[in-house]
């Protein structure tokens, strides 16, 4: 059906990082026509009914939203966004501000596959990597003779990322979001904003975390957690106030009673026999 009007509103105070095939001929041989680096600020609408282009973008934070015939849908912070060609989708700040890394595909053969994708928007491992080698990409200048190896490390990540979302499972994708929960555990994670960003139900996200870790999602997060706690505890001299608030728990009470209940231990004791020299028979000369 596609939007009343079409629109590209970009604040002046926006900053957008370019670099296209224009200035670097090498991407437009490879389908891509622009790339780019934003610190998105004020206003950023973006609506189009039939855009010649594919989007891939990374959201580094949260303050945007997808538009679609569909509705609105928030995109979380850590997330890829996929924008086919051809198909009414745009792009809309909601947020104070939002930081973003993007690519413009050429709607050409060698990304014919990617319509099957539709709008979509999801966790992968690719984004921060995607991010630095634009960085990269464009810090070396256009007449660097690393151009070119870093154009096919560009395409190979691109084909990976794309291609494991096409033909990607949900299992594959559950494991990707929990690598990102295990690297930012401190986060008040539930398991209705896990089964957000997974786009599913809460029930399926349930059957789903049997069937991949045989636990539900939050029995597998406190794992995730306990199995953190016990590396910093090892490892750290840190509080347990402040172990505590880096594994997610409000308090170092709450960690202390939940880390007996399920070691048998507490985090004292614990420390104390896991920093234990070990007794050998090997004596020192």
């Amino acid at each position: 059906m596609g939007f009343v009007s079409e629109c590209l509103e970009i604040a002046p105070s926006c900053e957008e990082r370019m670099l296209g095939r224009e200035g670097l001929p090498l991407l437009g041989e490879a389908g891509i026509f622009l790339t780019g680096l934003s610190a998105i600020r004020e206003h950023y609408l973006i609506r189009r009914n039939r855009p010649e282009f594919h989007i891939l973008m990374v959201s580094h934070d949260e303050g945007g939203v997808l538009l679609t015939d569909g509705g609105v849908q928030p995109i979380p912070a850590g997330s890829l966004i996929f924008l086919p060609a051809a198909v009414p989708g745009g792009l809309k700040l909601v947020g104070e501000q939002w930081h973003t890394s993007w690519i413009l595909l050429d709607d050409v053969p060698r990304w014919q596959h990617l319509h099957r994708l539709g709008h979509r928007i999801w966790q992968g491992d690719g984004g921060e990597q995607l991010h630095h080698l634009l960085s990269l990409i464009q810090g070396e200048g256009v007449r660097s003779p690393l151009q070119p190896q870093l154009l096919s490390l560009l395409l190979a990540l691109l084909e990976r990322t794309l291609q494991g979302e096409v033909r990607g499972t949900p299992e594959i994708r559950l494991q990707a979001l929990f690598r990102r929960v295990e690297a930012h555990l401190d986060e008040p994670w539930s398991v209705a904003l896990l089964a957000d960003q997974m786009a599913c139900s809460v029930p399926h996200l349930h059957r789903l975390c049997r069937q991949v870790f045989g636990m539900g999602p939050m029995a597998w997060l406190t794992q995730l957690r306990m199995n953190k706690a016990r590396q910093l505890l090892l490892y750290t001299n840190w509080p347990l106030a402040e172990l505590a608030g880096r594994v997610g728990y409000s308090d170092g009470a709450n960690f202390a009673n939940r880390f007996r209940r399920l070691t048998g231990q507490t985090p004292g004791a614990f420390r104390r026999l896991g920093r234990k020299p070990f007794a050998t028979d090997v004596q020192t000369l």
